[in-house]
């Protein structure tokens, strides 16, 4: 079982991710929320990725389309012109962004959870997504992310667990917490 306590500290920590990766800036992000349910993907795609520890593992999936304006986002991101970004490099700008706020979730799971490790994105079909359940997870969380002048972004948090789980996290100090360092294996 997941405390409600943990379920918040896992939100808490996504939501900081998606607002540091998914957004030019902060001053650019003009509502983040958790939905009650996605029920149908909201787009054709969905990046993958994965944390895990000993006693958890996390699904964290973005939602994206090829289209338009999903394009101009992520070149906006990734500092490229749409005219130059090509199908890989589109690809590459959302696995990126992925990473990115992965990265941020791991980091701050880190200061919880003494063995932590990520994964490398994965592109899927976002229809995938209906089968999160054979996860038999402990929490399920939708988020909308909407960004000035970008669609909005749907993002999912799916987390199982295979022990009790119950910790308090409270988001950090962004003036005391460094911007990360190189971690050899």
């Amino acid at each position: 079982m997941i405390s409600s306590r943990a379920k918040a500290g896992f939100d808490k920590m996504v939501m900081q991710g998606l607002k540091a990766a998914l957004a030019p800036s902060a001053d650019e992000v003009s509502e983040l929320i958790t939905l009650p349910e996605l029920r149908q993907p909201p787009e054709s795609h969905a990046a993958l990725l994965s944390i895990a520890s000993l006693t958890f593992r996390m699904l964290i999936v973005l939602h994206f389309s090829h289209n338009d304006a999903m394009r101009r986002h992520f070149a906006r991101l990734s500092r490229q012109t749409v005219e130059e970004m090509s199908e890989q490099s589109f690809l590459d700008a959302i696995c990126e962004a992925g990473n990115l706020c992965c990265g941020g979730v791991n980091r701050d799971l880190g200061t919880v959870f003494p063995w932590v490790g990520m994964s490398t994105p994965n592109i899927v079909d976002s229809r995938c997504t209906a089968h999160l359940g054979v996860l038999q997870y402990g929490h399920l969380q939708h988020f909308r992310l909407s960004v000035t002048d970008s669609p909005p972004l749907f993002l999912t948090l799916c987390v199982s667990e295979s022990e009790d789980l119950d910790f308090d996290f409270q988001l950090p100090d962004l003036a005391e917490q460094g911007t990360g360092e190189l971690e050899m294996f």
